[in-house]
């Protein structure tokens, strides 16, 4: 596994040293280089392979969708031959923890550009299946009785794209909008939805347990339900019940829940909200890195920014969801009572309400709003910050920015060698400035500051965290390597100018620094410039 190198060494002596290599050709590939039908040639770049060895000088062909040749090409044709040197050429980034949509965004420029070229959607327990036709055209359109439906409904896309089920939809779809257990028969019929959604292609099971109905599950659910994905080998991937002030608990049970099920685990975005919590880094490392001495498979995902971002309404009480009559309960002023001193307990336990910035989802009459500390709004409008939230949630379905994680421990988590580099944002298209930087920026702003300004983490390191670790965690043997008969989905990006260009107040930036995006054997990214090409296609992991 890549660990941390010292401080003193530099990309560019990497760079420097690949250069000087010489070529073999490797893969073991039919052919031999000079007779090699190759469609498409990357030459003289410094590959990077995903599997964490150094860095090494070398030429890469295609053919078709699938790599055939790496090494000295020199004596090679094709019809299209790339001059890569001076630049990386990587695996294509595998998200491992994404909210896009690519029926409605199929272009997915903000992850193109980022290099990335598989998406795996559907985390923290909410997914598009098994979802019942709702009211309205699109929605009718939009609704998806199972995984082989939503499969259909995508047509020509710019990524790979996969999905979780997820658990809270699955709960929802058997119990509806209720917090009360499951019966043993209503138990059973989320197994049978989970084996279905196994059998046509889903990547793993999600849950989000700080969030209604999932935070109502007990843990004894999600152990049967762990079962079936454990029977099929597919990760257990959970936000987990707490990232604050019982963070330390709420790990101890995503553990038990993989210890006691056998599934594999991988931690959502782990962190630990708020400054009085910060202290508990070095309990919650300790308890992972002993769970993989016990033999539990858990690993966790991360993003390079101090604050997350989720909805307003996570702050407020499960109960008040219950029904679906979350807003009716916030006019009631008796019910708006009853949540105020739990809502304020976890506001707390994050930061305060200084901590939130509004984002996402504001009504009309409140969209100036947009990139406003919660407190300061209230100061000034003479409120209670409770009040304000209940007033704004009324209008709207409010996204936050909670600036609570320290960026010490933001460092120590994502250099841990358990740890991969996921986004938790979007495949998009900038049309605005909402949202958070990180459906734009967060795999060069990872890159950026571990390799080239700290230089805590290795190009060959960091790389590995983006591309072969996600793969194995969700058991896609066919990517995340430059190995001959692999899939031919890849980048080369400049690694001086890679680099995050969005911010809190203008999320909206592409990135920078990726010259050529290859995917399934097609060019995506072109001298920079994303191009018409709609390679993409839907995983569907059917074996067990």
């Amino acid at each position: 596994m890549p660990t941390a190198i010292s401080r003193r060494t530099f990309v560019r002596h990497s760079l420097a040293a690949a250069a000087a290599a010489p070529l073999p050709l490797l893969g073991g590939c039919a052919t031999t280089p000079s007779r090699a039908p190759f469609d498409l040639l990357l030459r003289g770049g410094t590959l990077v392979d995903g599997t964490g060895a150094p860095p090494r000088r070398a030429d890469v062909g295609l053919s078709g969708d699938r790599i055939v040749a790496i090494g000295d090409l020199t004596a090679a044709a094709a019809p299209r031959v790339l001059d890569v040197r001076g630049l990386v050429v990587a695996p294509g980034f595998v998200d491992a923890h994404a909210h896009t949509d690519l029926r409605r965004q199929p272009r997915a420029t903000s992850k193109v550009l980022q290099g990335v070229t598989t998406d795996v959607t559907g985390p923290d327990g909410g997914s598009a299946f098994p979802e019942r036709p709702a009211n309205g055209a699109d929605a009718e359109a939009r609704s998806c009785a199972d995984f082989a439906a939503w499969r259909a409904q995508h047509g020509p896309i710019a990524i790979d794209i996969g999905s979780y089920l997820g658990h809270g939809t699955v709960r929802r779809h058997v119990l509806g909008p209720v917090g009360r257990p499951a019966t043993a028969d209503e138990l059973r019929a989320m197994q049978q939805l989970l084996a279905t959604a196994f059998e046509q292609g889903a990547l793993g099971l999600s849950s989000g347990l700080e969030y209604f109905p999932g935070n109502m599950a007990p843990t004894d659910e999600l152990v049967a339900l762990c079962k079936i994905a454990a029977e099929f080998d597919r990760p257990y991937v959970t936000h987990i019940r707490n990232e604050d002030d019982t963070v330390l608990e709420a790990v101890d049970e995503a553990i038990a829940i993989a210890r006691d099920s056998g599934a594999s685990l991988l931690i959502s975005h782990l962190k630990i909200g708020g400054q009085p919590n910060w202290p508990k880094l070095e309990a919650l490392l300790a308890r992972i890195d002993a769970a993989r001495a016990a033999g539990i498979d858990v690993w966790c995902d991360a993003y390079p920014y101090e604050a997350w971002s989720t909805s307003l309404a996570t702050n407020f009480p499960g109960w008040a969801k219950e029904g679906g009559q979350f807003t009716k309960r916030l006019q009631d002023a008796a019910e708006r009572e009853r949540m105020r001193a739990e809502t304020e307990q976890s506001v707390a336990a994050n930061g305060g309400w200084g901590t939130l910035m509004l984002a996402n989802g504001l009504g009309a009459a409140d969209r100036a709003l947009l990139g406003r500390r919660i407190d300061e709004v209230a100061r000034e409008r003479g409120q209670q910050p409770f009040e304000l939230a209940c007033e704004l949630l009324t209008r709207g379905s409010v996204s936050i920015l909670g600036f609570g994680i320290a960026t010490a421990d933001m460092d120590r988590i994502l250099q841990q060698p358990w740890c991969l580099v996921a986004s938790d944002g979007s495949g998009t298209v900038a049309s605005g400035r909402t949202g958070h930087p990180r459906s734009f920026g967060a795999f060069p702003r990872a890159f950026r500051r571990y390799v080239r300004e700290l230089r805590t983490l290795s190009l060959e390191a960091m790389v590995h965290k983006m591309t072969a670790m996600p793969a194995r965690v969700l058991r896609l043997p066919d990517r995340g390597v430059i190995e001959a008969g692999k899939l031919a989905s890849m980048v080369a990006f400049d690694p001086e100018h890679f680099t995050d260009r969005a911010t809190w107040l203008e999320p909206q930036r592409y990135a920078e620094g990726v010259q050529y995006l290859v995917v399934n054997g097609v060019l995506a990214v072109d001298g920079g410039q994303q191009g018409e090409a709609m390679a993409g296609r839907v995983l569907a992991r059917t074996a067990r």
